[in-house]
């Protein structure tokens, strides 16, 4: 299996977006919760360009759920709405014995990381693969949060590629 390939940081960024898309009620964790765990978990060079450019967990998060709002209403659905009527009761968390599978984009994101591992010749996958994998997907849910919170996706690949050449030396 592709996780077997993972560096010790990307397999936190991965446990981390399975308890953010938990958080958050996703039914299926996308390339936005993939971001997100970057984010929470903190580690390796993806969060740091992140961080870099002025991305943070908190700001992210009200990204994706202004984005979700945004769709919802699209389709007629309100979702503050829906908060306001349940009132204490509205609790959009997923049970933690419920499985909650990956989506088709998170799993290309997943590939893509592996082969852009390959590409650059490292043979373990790390969160800059990762992200590189989201950044390669410009239609992706996670492009237009970072689009939307005034990231460059070129900007953030540059600094990626330029923190990679730092910790190598």
């Amino acid at each position: 299996m592709i996780f077997n390939r993972f560096a010790r940081g990307a397999r936190a960024c991965v446990e981390a977006a399975l308890e953010e898309a938990r958080a958050l009620g996703h039914d299926s964790v996308g390339d936005e919760d993939l971001l997100l765990g970057m984010l929470r978990a903190e580690e390796g060079v993806a969060a740091e360009a992140l961080s870099s450019l002025g991305v943070n967990l908190e700001d992210a998060r009200e990204q994706s759920e202004r984005m979700a709002a945004e769709a919802l209403a699209f389709v007629g659905i309100s979702l503050e709405n829906i908060r306001r009527e349940a009132g204490e009761a509205f609790d959009m968390r997923i049970p933690e014995g419920r499985r909650i599978p990956f989506s088709p984009r998170a799993k290309k994101v997943l590939e893509r990381s592996l082969k852009e591992a390959v590409k650059l010749r490292d043979n373990h996958i790390g969160t800059e693969h990762v992200l590189l994998g989201i950044l390669g997907n410009a239609d992706g849910t996670a492009v237009r949060m970072l689009d939307r919170m005034g990231v460059s996706t070129d900007v953030l690949e540059e600094r990626l590629y330029e923190l990679r050449r730092r910790a190598a030396g």
